[in-house]
């Protein structure tokens, strides 16, 4: 059998890049670029999670440019219905649906190791190279290579003023979802020489700081509207942010799939892997860590496990005397104008205590 390359595609951050990668194949997030979800009315009933909607009329706009691999999660109803979707309508070569636990204990990671090691064996079977445990062990040095050099930025932000703007780290964080992991790891380095150098385009000191917690989010508006008015984002707490970028996988580790499944399902975590009570223990953590003065909670529309956990989250946080403003999205960010009212109403606030 001929063996295949390429590109794979997949959604949520919980799908271990570094066995793609180990693969043979190149990991890329896919991501929604239309300016409307229209299309994919169609295929998916109207309530539903606007990023999967607006991936899906990406995907019918431009079938000639999709991987021909895609990996699902079972994190949500929305991409259970989409993997269905997306299987009929777009006829994929190969696609694998990865079984995300519910939990981080001891019985979720040892379920979640024995899931990744099928989904390499399923991977083997499509590309036609067999899955060399030295191939992985190198894949998890080069992914932990470049989440050191993010964490080590993230670290300089909590320096008052920032070294970097929060905007310019979120962008190059969703960079290294989708480009070369050469492309990436030259990115990170420049990225990390401007930090250590003090030379970026740093805010005034004494500004307000906002934490940003949430879901998916794959444009920055949000952060231009907080750092437009003269306030800094130290930290973004987002499945495309620091969730993705804390991870740091144990390398001499004797069963790499235990140790990814371990790395994956621990902290942060998101709605999906933790309570509510969790999540706002590791909010604060963050909020003392980067000096925090208020926090922006955001998630996408409809996306039942994010808005079912945000009353208790605002609810404890506001208990604890932290200022906290809760905001939906549509992913595209389409309800800017009403948005940036209510974000420059919160920052005067904190700006006048």
């Amino acid at each position: 059998m001929k063996e295949r390359g390429g590109k794979i595609g997949y959604f949520c951050p919980l799908v271990p890049r570094e066995i793609i990668s180990a693969a043979g194949l190149q990991p890329v997030r896919l991501r929604g670029e239309t300016s409307s979800i229209a299309t994919a009315d169609a295929y998916l009933y109207p309530n539903l999670c606007p990023y999967i909607k607006s991936v899906l009329s990406s995907a019918l706009a431009d079938r000639d440019n999709l991987p021909e691999a895609v990996v699902f999660t079972r994190s949500c109803d929305g991409m259970r219905r989409l993997y269905d979707v997306w299987r009929s309508y777009l006829n994929p070569k190969f696609t694998y649906m990865l079984e995300i636990p519910k939990n981080s204990d001891e019985a979720a990671i040892g379920y979640f190791s024995k899931q990744l090691k099928d989904f390499a064996s399923q991977l083997s079977g499509y590309t036609g190279r067999r899955m060399m445990e030295k191939a992985l062990q190198k894949a998890i040095v080069k992914e932990n290579r470049s989440r050191r050099l993010l964490r080590d930025i993230l670290s300089l932000q909590r320096t008052m003023p920032v070294s970097l703007k929060g905007s310019e780290i979120f962008l190059q964080g969703l960079n290294m979802f989708s480009e070369p992991e050469r492309v990436t790891e030259r990115r990170i380095k420049e990225m990390h020489q401007k930090a250590w150098g003090s030379n970026g385009d740093k805010p005034a000191a004494g500004q307000v700081r906002i934490l940003i917690s949430g879901n998916v989010m794959d444009r920055p508006e949000l952060f231009e509207m907080v750092e437009h008015m003269g306030a800094e984002i130290p930290v973004a707490d987002l499945c495309t942010g620091l969730k993705f970028f804390s991870r740091q996988v144990p390398e001499e580790h004797e069963d790499p799939y235990l140790a990814l499944s371990m790395a994956y399902l621990g902290e942060p975590h998101c709605a999906h892997t933790a309570s509510p009570i969790q999540r706002v223990d590791e909010i604060k953590k963050l909020i003392t860590a980067y000096c925090v003065d208020g926090v922006v909670l955001t998630s996408l529309k409809y996306c039942d496990l994010h808005l079912y956990d945000m009353p208790y989250i605002a609810r404890t946080l506001a208990d604890a005397d932290i200022a906290v403003l809760s905001l939906e999205n549509d992913y595209l960010f389409t309800n800017v104008s009403q948005m940036k009212t209510r974000v420059e109403a919160f920052i005067e606030m904190l700006q006048g205590d």
